[in-house]
């Protein structure tokens, strides 16, 4: 099928405008897993298992310390090839590489590649945790791009951005300008009450009480600033970017300054991830893989068991599997059925189906370490409970996964030719293949989004649809590729992946799924 697919829709997309300089790109075709080579036989392996029951982690009484893999260890349960490597083959597309059985033992994890050769990535580190503020290396970013200064402005919690770029403790109240010129020592107005929470913010630091004083206080803060950088988008044309109230800015403007965007700002402290993120997202990434396959061997041993199941109680078991691994993250999304057609479901209390044999079900997995300078991880998985893949399911996710593939393919292209990406560039791609294929109205979302110590970072996303995000994949960052498919009424098909950009290249963190999987039911 997989053949046929690719006789049938890689020759339109050669003649596509966007994707013709990716079809010859190599593919991120992830290698065979080291520790386990495929079965040539799943049902047999399946009859066995009953023999040797998994321990369940999540049993009472609680499981011991080790029944959790060590959280400092680095891993990708999938190595992945290396395509920048000296004379490593243009790899073709393969045949599937094995159907996941649900009730396998985890296997060993395989240790994430090593830091990436070549240019320094530059460290800009945001004020968040234990990380400083590079006051200078913003300066030198102010001064390429001529501006008077960097003017961080949140009150209440409304500019997340400002908050974790400044990073002040506790949650300040009242609005707070927090100034990086071009040139000199950081300046800080803030509200008297508030002052304690910026004690390790560095620069000077001016209070106001009251509407009179902080009036007073902005005109000697913008004293000499003609052009600053704020969170802000003209015509919002990046809504994730801005993030100043209308008013602030009138404000502003009325004393003569030019507001421009901080949007390449942010891409270069906030949204790089630096070593220590970037380990801290390989360990965060193999806990998502164990968590997938052991909620897909719930599924099937509570079926075998002639329990019933639902999307509720696997969500909880996941949650309870993210604490006990260490890991922080929004609910899992838990889709069985017609429901894995809602782009936007998530069970809840009130809302769960239960899961049946011949089911397709859509896990969405998110989450990252509970501690400082922590990246989020994410990953996404379709597979067809105890039974077969319909023919129609099979055609839409292989067109979903082509179209991921030609948007890493893009990126992993102009990387070894070290030409710049724009996010609206890597969503086009994968459009462009869907598209083709006939599927264009089944394409509702972006292809992805940035990542970093958010969920939703402040890097460019892989969008053009939504918005046309203009903004170029920097050296550093990472991001989600995720093309998600919805035949309405029936089913969802998503094939999400996290990925790091560095210096070498692009590294894909967690498993490319190359066909849907069948979990099968004792």
């Amino acid at each position: 099928m997989r053949q046929l697919a690719r006789l049938l829709l890689l020759p339109a997309l050669v003649a596509g405008v966007v994707a013709a300089p990716v079809a010859s790109a190599p593919r991120a075709q992830p290698a065979e897993r080291a520790e386990a080579p495929a079965p040539k036989k799943a049902g047999p392996r399946r009859k066995k298992a009953p023999a040797t029951e998994p321990v369940d982690p999540y049993a009472d009484p609680a499981p011991s310390a080790n029944a959790s893999p060590n959280p400092n260890t680095r891993g990708d349960p999938d190595g992945l090839a290396d395509p920048y490597e000296e004379g490593a083959p243009r790899p073709a597309r393969v045949a599937p590489r094995r159907t996941a059985s649900p009730s396998t033992t985890p296997a060993p994890p395989v240790p994430a590649p090593p830091a990436p050769t070549g240019p320094a990535v530059p460290r800009l580190t945001t004020g968040s945790d234990s990380h400083p503020l590079d006051v200078g290396s913003v300066q030198s970013m102010l001064a390429l791009q001529r501006l008077d200064g960097w003017l961080l402005v949140d009150r209440d919690g409304q500019n997340p951005l400002a908050r974790a770029v400044v990073a002040p403790t506790g949650r300040p109240q009242r609005a707070w300008f927090y100034l990086i010129p071009a040139r000199g020592e950081p300046a800080l107005l803030v509200h008297v009450a508030d002052a304690a929470a910026f004690a390790g913010v560095p620069g000077g630091k001016t209070t106001y009480a009251g509407y009179r004083d902080l009036d007073a206080g902005l005109a000697t803060l913008l004293r000499g600033k003609k052009t600053l950088a704020m969170e802000y988008s003209a015509k919002g044309a990046l809504p994730d970017v801005s993030r100043v109230d209308a008013g602030t800015i009138e404000r502003l403007r009325a004393r003569g300054v030019t507001i421009k965007s901080s949007d390449s700002l942010l891409q270069f402290t906030k949204a790089l991830w630096g070593e220590a993120g970037r380990n801290a997202h390989y360990v965060a990434a193999h806990h998502l893989v164990e968590l997938r396959k052991e909620a897909l061997g719930f599924i099937a041993t509570s079926l075998g068991k002639g329990a019933l199941v639902t999307e509720r109680d696997v969500q909880l078991r996941l949650q309870k599997g993210l604490a006990m691994r260490g890991l922080v993250g929004p609910a899992p999304v838990v889709a069985a059925g017609v429901n894995s057609a809602d782009p936007q479901y998530v069970p809840t209390s009130k809302r769960s189906a239960a899961i049946k044999r011949g089911d397709v079900v859509q896990l969405v997995l998110a989450a990252k370490l509970d501690q400082p300078g922590a990246v989020f991880a994410s990953t996404s998985w379709v597979a067809v409970i105890g039974g077969e893949v319909p023919e129609r399911l099979r055609q839409v996710f292989e067109v979903t996964a082509l179209a991921r593939d030609q948007a890493v393919a893009l990126v992993q292209d102009r990387a070894k030719r070290r030409r710049a990406v724009r996010g609206f560039e890597v969503d086009a791609a994968a459009r462009t293949f869907v598209t083709q294929a006939g599927m264009a109205a089944m394409f509702l979302q972006r292809t992805g989004h940035s990542l970093d110590a958010d969920l939703l970072g402040a890097g460019a996303n892989l969008d053009d649809l939504e918005v046309k995000d203009t903004r170029t994949l920097v050296v550093g960052a990472g991001f989600t590729v995720g093309p998600a498919l919805y035949e309405p009424g029936q089913f969802g098909v998503r094939v999400e992946v996290s990925a790091y950009y560095g210096p070498a290249g692009l590294e894909v963190t967690t498993p490319m799924q190359e066909q849907v999987e069948v979990v099968l039911v004792p």
